[in-house]
């Protein structure tokens, strides 16, 4: 045994040098595996381009404008009452029907207005014939007066004969008048021009002077008010714009945004809500085409000037982010990230107050994961192709 361990002690001594250089081999080589195991796991597959769709930053005049909602209505809309107590005789409008100013509604009996029309005429003839007696009694005493042929008493008891006879023609006169007036109100015309409601009330029933129900209502719609309101922090330069010119408002019904209507401002209102903190604006719009409608809601859009050469990029180009407003650009077919101050927007563009400048190549769809510096490849054609195949 000793003798074997002597040998191998020997065996060792011997190779010293060798097994020394074998461990500098083997640890040479670990250190060479692991160094090209770490470059091995440091080696990245190339980022492949970001399929993007793209628009371009352009210069023109944009309107500056608020939007906002509002509604229609007519600038004179009337309840139609009967005045006078009776039956109704006729109704001499289909509903909905466009009416003149004039154009006779309904037809109440007439026959007692009439009745009363001429007790009051007869009246009247009655007074007038006593006048023209009395007058011609005053006459006749008057040169009688003169000769002092009858008493200073007498002859100013038939001057007040003829003042009285005077006042009864006055009287009845008036009440002739009035008995006129309310034969009248048995034909209820329409006071303006306008469209017919719905009839309330029918041929045959009895309506009350005044205190009867609505027969049928009339509404002007060759013109109509705009009411809308906006936010207070706009009435300063809204009050600025309309001192300086005149306010167009541009409208449009959902649902037909391509058939918009334009009408002009005529009135802010004196106060603010303090319970909205908004303000109150009407204007008038012209109907002729009778397209728009009493009651009805729309979009509003108001212009308070233009403003010139403005930068404007496609609205979905503009993204929002915890700091901002931001926007990609491609760049030598890299996206470029820039943080951007918006202005108004007009209809399908937004204006670029910093940022951007016109003529730049900006992202508009395949913002989500995109980063500064990441490859793109634009594929506006391709889609704009497909879409003219569908």
């Amino acid at each position: 045994m000793e003798l074997d361990k002597k040998r191998i002690l020997e065996y060792v001594e011997e190779n010293k040098k060798v097994l020394k250089l074998i461990g500098v081999l083997l640890l040479a080589m670990l250190i060479t595996f692991h160094i090209r195991s770490c470059q091995i796991a440091n080696i990245k597959e190339p980022i492949q381009p970001r399929p993007v769709q793209t628009g371009v930053a352009s210069k023109k005049d944009v309107p500056i404008q608020v939007d906002s909602f509002g509604t229609l209505s007519s600038p004179e809309n009337v309840d139609i009452k009967a005045q006078v107590t009776g039956k109704i005789l006729e109704v001499n409008f289909t509903q909905g029907q466009e009416v003149p100013a004039g154009h006779l509604l309904f037809t109440i009996d007439p026959q007692e207005y009439k009745a009363q029309f001429d007790e009051q005429a007869g009246h009247l003839e009655e007074s007038v014939a006593q006048l023209k007696l009395r007058k011609d009694t005053l006459k006749r005493n008057h040169s009688l007066y003169e000769k002092q042929l009858i008493s200073q008493q007498d002859y100013e008891q038939y001057q007040t004969d003829v003042v009285a006879a005077e006042a009864n023609v006055q009287l009845d006169s008036a009440a002739l008048e009035f008995a006129r007036v309310n034969l009248e109100y048995c034909y209820i015309r329409s006071p303006i021009d306008g469209v017919t409601g719905k009839r309330m009330v029918d041929e045959g029933n009895i309506v009350s002077a005044n205190t009867g129900p609505v027969l049928v209502n009339v509404k002007t719609i060759d013109r109509l008010f705009l009411d809308f309101t906006l936010p207070e922090r706009d009435l300063s330069r809204v009050r600025k714009a309309m001192q300086e010119d005149t306010l167009k408002v541009r409208i449009s019904v959902p649902g037909k945004e391509d058939d918009p209507k334009y009408g002009q401002l005529k009135l802010i209102d004196n106060t603010v809500d303090d319970s909205t903190g908004t303000f109150a604006l009407r204007a008038i719009v012209i109907n002729e085409d009778r397209t728009l409608w009493p009651g009805q809601f729309v979009k509003v859009r108001l212009i308070l000037g233009m403003k010139k050469n403005a930068v404007v990029v496609p609205y979905e180009a503009a993204q929002i982010g915890k700091k901002g407003y931001y926007i990609f650009v491609v760049k030598n077919r890299k996206a470029d990230l820039r943080m951007v101050t918006i202005g108004d927007r007009d209809d399908d563009e937004i204006v670029i107050e910093e940022g951007v400048k016109a003529g730049e190549t900006v992202v508009t769809v395949g913002q989500l994961g995109l980063s500064p510096g990441m490859p793109v490849i634009d594929v506006t054609e391709e889609m704009k192709k497909k879409e003219k195949k569908k």
